[in-house]
């Protein structure tokens, strides 16, 4: 196999993807971690609410890793039983979250130990970033 970069507006890069994150559980859960494989633009998370949580304040964030740099980017504050089970949150950022290859995303959340989550990220490849062939 090989890489390469086709032209701007090639499926590869207008097709926006869903990255299953997994479930976030438990004191401090934390979701699967994604490593890019190449430069990509984290564009939203969804969530689906498996368990209504029990306590106010706890927040869910996503952690991006470049290099030695971490970023924490809040997306909800959970409140005792809001959201309710069953709810789906589509989390736009207010500011998309570049990603370069190698970089890597994970979603944490606070101290209430019932509330749980599904989770995935919306990304996006960027145009003409290299892709395998």
């Amino acid at each position: 196999m090989s890489t390469k970069s086709m032209a701007y507006d090639h499926p590869a890069y207008t097709s926006v993807r869903g990255l299953p994150m997994g479930a976030i559980t438990g004191n401090a859960g934390k979701s699967t971690k994604y490593a890019a494989f190449t430069a990509e633009t984290i564009k939203a998370a969804i969530l689906h609410v498996e368990v209504a949580g029990t306590t106010s304040g706890d927040v869910l964030s996503l952690i991006t890793i470049t290099g030695t740099t971490t970023t924490t980017t809040a997306l909800l504050t959970a409140g005792s039983a809001n959201p309710a089970a069953g709810v789906a949150e589509y989390l736009p950022l207010a500011t998309a979250i570049q990603m370069a290859q190698g970089d890597e995303a994970y979603m944490v959340k606070g101290a209430d130990a019932t509330l749980t989550y599904a989770s995935s990220l919306e990304v996006v490849t960027l145009p003409l970033a290299s892709v395998t062939v």
